[in-house]
């Protein structure tokens, strides 16, 4: 059974969900672990977006909370770290501050230009420049100094575009993609799987082509995100993905309790 650990609850500015609910799913599910993940977007703040920071102690607080209550199940306390290179020393800080089980390193925003969802990240650029100008970015991050485990949804940029030509496929952009794994690698980072896809054409992000070439250039650490906004996207595609990983010859995945990777067997 998959552990889930990209979930987003009313901590996040784009969730409504009580962290509770994902709690009781995951109980139904019979699964032994949980992992909530919630946004602390700073790289947006620093770009002029008026959107709310996690408030991160009363975060920690109720996790504490909730793991006094259900104490037959792990809730690891996560969070999902905006990238930008301006926005590193806040990072270091807050990691430094609290007891992360685990950080995700994603690009959503570029900056001067937004977040990669916005029709007008694209303005002046044709699709395929705007992907390389998003994979720099994400080269950039998967460098940066803080101490992050997880590097988030590779292809987040191509989620919310529709139309011809939008999926990303490996061998338009192998050689950015290659250095970008070989970084992930070199620096005993995960890699995750998100099945949260959107309209991007692809089964997960990153599709299948660059999780294998992941593992052809050495990559043994994928961890699974949902990416959930609420309760009824937990586990998200969970069945596709366990099927597609078996058929590849990947059994294991990994979790972080403590920042410390766990493995565990995707057929129990």
């Amino acid at each position: 059974m998959l552990i889930d650990i990209h979930l987003h609850s009313d901590f996040s500015f784009d969730s409504r969900e009580k962290q509770e609910s994902y709690v009781i799913s995951a109980l139904k599910a019979g699964v032994s672990a949980i992992g909530f993940s919630e946004h602390y977007d700073y790289d947006a703040l620093l770009d002029g977006a008026g959107i709310a920071l996690c408030d991160i102690p009363k975060y920690v607080k109720d996790i504490n909370e909730l793991r006094e209550h259900y104490r037959n199940l792990d809730i690891l306390c996560g969070i999902e770290f905006g990238y930008c290179g301006e926005a590193e020393k806040n990072y270091v800080k807050l990691i430094n501050e609290y007891d992360f089980d685990y950080i995700i390193n994603s690009v959503h925003t570029l900056k001067g230009r937004g977040d990669c969802f916005h029709d007008n990240f694209f303005n002046g650029k044709t699709l395929k420049e705007s992907y390389y100008d998003y994979f720099n970015g994400i080269l950039e991050s998967v460098r940066a100094d803080f101490d992050y485990q997880i590097v988030g949804h590779i292809g987040y940029v191509s989620r919310y575009r529709s139309g011809d030509g939008v999926k990303i496929r490996y061998c338009d952009f192998s050689d950015i993609i290659d250095e970008i794994l070989r970084e992930i690698i070199s620096r005993d980072k995960c890699l995750e799987i998100n099945t949260s896809t959107g309209s991007s054409q692809s089964d997960f992000l990153p599709d299948c082509d660059i999780i294998e070439r992941y593992l052809q250039l050495g990559g043994k650490k994928l961890s699974f995100g949902s990416d959930a906004h609420c309760a009824g996207d937990y586990l998200r595609k969970g069945a596709q993905l366990t099927d597609y990983l078996k058929s590849i010859g990947v059994n294991t995945l990994y979790y972080y309790k403590k920042r410390r990777a766990v493995g565990y067997n995707i057929c129990n």
